[in-house]
């Protein structure tokens, strides 16, 4: 595995994970029905980005990556039940509920009038944002999945069995997880390095410490509640029919040391659809946290070459 990016910003990593709040604006929203959702937008003219984040992150963590797609797009971070400053509810909605509750969100916040807009998500939010796609045509004039949590019939099947049976191994580990810390020096000290967060640049880290937990009586406590990121892990998106079904261009970008089936899934979609581009990238299922310079130029460039650059792109 290659060296973790190093950070070039001049800012420290603590100064990084402050900006996400500073140059943002909160929303909140209850379209579609279900909790409170939350998030934070950066409104600016011509293109827009709609992002969703992974199962147990909010949009705050990915800020090392998003700030430099902020700087030519408009962004907003939608945070899913349970995420981030979301209301968790008491059981876990459902991915159809949760992929519902996009289109009516965009809606009222206005993102529709955004020229044009264009969903990008990692993971399980990647997977959410291809069938928000497949299921309102027109919605999106693009989409950038990175890491796609898309699997192969057989492998969702056999998910889907293992979670009847309360078998699924990473459902188990979710329930397991430790949620409180008794600073963000104590987030950053337990976690670097370890399991998802191996790889990651400090200021990537610093971001999650930041904005996937929050202060609860001067500690820290995880924003995601173990047993809704268990259940979420049980749940996987059936992507199979979207894939055909989307309108738009379609970037797919996977990292090299990700999950065993997600390069079969990302041939698989290509194969489907021959107009997905598919681009392997060093790192794992996180690369964007471990290489956020370059992967921000590779959306970029990929966007530029849809002509949906600011300036460039059409309504």
């Amino acid at each position: 595995m290659n060296a973790p990016e190093q950070t070039t910003a001049v800012q420290s990593p603590a100064a990084v994970a402050d900006e996400f709040l500073s140059r943002s604006l909160g929303w909140a929203s209850n379209a579609g029905g279900g909790p409170t959702l939350r998030g934070r937008r950066f409104d600016r003219p011509g293109p827009t980005l709609h992002f969703v984040h992974g199962n147990g992150f909010c949009g705050g963590v990915y800020w090392p990556f998003l700030r430099q797609l902020n700087t030519r797009y408009g962004l907003f971070c939608h945070d899913i039940e349970g995420h981030g400053a979301s209301d968790a509810p008491a059981r876990f909605s459902g991915v159809r509920n949760v992929i519902r509750r996009i289109e009516p969100i965009i809606r009222e916040q206005q993102l529709d009038r955004a020229a044009p807009l264009i969903g990008i998500g990692h993971s399980f939010g990647a997977a959410l944002t291809l069938r928000a796609a497949a299921a309102n045509p027109g919605l999106f004039r693009a989409l950038v999945l990175l890491d796609p949590i898309v699997m192969p019939p057989a492998t969702w099947f056999g998910i889907k069995l293992l979670s009847a049976f309360g078998r699924n191994p990473m459902s188990r580990a979710a329930l397991r997880r430790r949620t409180r810390w008794s600073s963000v020096d104590e987030v950053l000290q337990r976690l670097h390095g370890r399991g998802i967060y191996t790889g990651w640049r400090d200021d990537a880290l610093r971001c999650f410490a930041a904005h996937a937990t929050r202060d609860l009586d001067g500690k820290r406590e995880l924003c995601c509640p173990p047993r809704i990121e268990a259940k979420i892990f049980e749940s996987p998106v059936y992507p199979w029919p979207a894939f055909a079904q989307i309108d738009c261009p379609v970037l797919l970008v996977y990292g090299r040391s990700s999950y065993d089936f997600v390069p079969v899934s990302a041939r698989r979609a290509h194969g489907i659809n021959p107009a997905i581009d598919v681009v392997e990238v060093d790192g794992g299922h996180c690369f964007m946290q471990e290489h956020p310079d370059t992967s921000a130029t590779l959306v970029l460039q990929w966007l530029a070459a849809q002509d949906l650059s600011p300036g460039t792109a059409r309504p």
